[in-house]
């Protein structure tokens, strides 16, 4: 009989932003092999949601689990992994949702084999390169995963046709470490791409005993997908809630009024939902009725590793005598 163990997730490399690099190049080549070179946002959207799930593990145990399991997942569990994710991240950050939308509206399309097959795919890439370390409870905030995913999945005749020019990591990591931001302060970033600058600031203040979650952040860009990973970020860094992501023109001050207003009606159709979700639960309860069948926990329960079965007991001391063979001759 096989026996199945789970094994410890991957360790953290000692170079963040090398570690990031290799699941970033781990996870192009795993998409444009099984798809293509277009709909980038659906390989950015499993690493996000991986990214996201491992941020918020308790230990580097039960990450290790968690990992063995997502890696067992078939290609229909794992696509419903996705979806539950990205659901409860509009749970649970409705602030940053109008942002994010553009990383996981493709699950609303009810998605093709080929789809599947490739989100599957990079996400095996990128579990087995490390992603659930990188992003887990003793490495987040080191590096700007989705940056560097964006920029190796980004063809230079795309960037070039918006006339998009990316600041290398170092540069724009330097310039937020030499704004020392304090406590209060309101940051700014009109141009921010992912988010780079900012994490550069909230790695100083934090260096010098600072609280970043003070500090009012306000990004923006152009480009919806890197303000989609922006948002995404925020909420990796521990920036807190006093946040606003914008996607607009940089040079105008519309993009501030207009994220302000988008992000207040995400958060009262959440809150509308959550009142809906709360009636239908209890006309549930009230009439005894069975809750519908949940294919992802089913699919989880399937690929969970089975633990190892306990050693075998050691023969009784009653099987040998010592006496008798040590009379035979036979013990040396």
């Amino acid at each position: 009989m096989t026996t199945t163990v789970a094994r410890r997730a991957a360790a953290v490399v000692a170079d963040p932003k090398q570690h990031a690099r290799t699941i970033a190049e781990a996870v192009d080549e795993a998409w444009h092999t099984r798809y293509g070179g277009s709909r980038i946002e659906v390989p950015i959207s499993v690493v996000a949601a991986l990214a996201l799930v491992a941020r918020e593990a308790p230990d580097a145990d039960q990450l290790a689990v968690l990992e063995e399991t997502m890696l067992r997942l078939d290609e229909e569990g794992f696509a419903s992994l996705m979806t539950r994710l990205w659901c409860e991240w509009a749970l649970v950050r409705p602030d940053l949702l109008p942002r994010t939308k553009y990383l996981w509206s493709w699950i609303d399309d009810d998605p093709d084999p080929t789809t599947l097959r490739a989100v599957h795919g990079v996400g095996q890439a990128a579990l087995r390169k490390g992603v659930l370390a990188r992003c887990g409870p003793d490495a987040w905030g080191e590096a700007d995963l989705l940056g560097m995913l964006l920029q190796a999945m980004k063809s230079r005749g795309a960037r070039n046709g918006i006339g998009q020019f990316l600041t290398p990591e170092s540069v724009t990591m330097l310039l937020g470490r030499m704004l020392g931001p304090q406590e209060g302060a309101r940051i700014l970033e009109p141009c921010a791409g992912t988010g780079t600058m900012l994490l550069g600031a909230a790695q100083s203040m934090r260096e010098n005993g600072l609280d970043p979650t003070a500090c009012e952040w306000w990004a923006n860009d152009i480009d919806q997908l890197a303000a989609a990973c922006c948002a995404v970020n925020f909420h990796l860094w521990g920036l807190g809630w006093r946040v606003v992501v914008g996607c607009g023109d940089g040079l105008q001050d519309r993009w501030m009024h207009d994220a302000l207003a988008e992000r207040q009606a995400a958060i009262d159709e959440v809150q509308r939902s959550w009142r809906q979700a709360a009636q239908i639960a209890a006309v549930r309860r009230l009439l005894d009725l069975p809750h519908p069948g949940d294919p992802l926990a089913a699919a989880m329960k399937r690929a969970r590793p089975k633990p190892p079965p306990p050693p075998p007991a050691p023969p009784a001391s009653s099987t040998f005598d010592a006496e008798a063979v040590y009379r035979q001759g036979s013990l040396f």
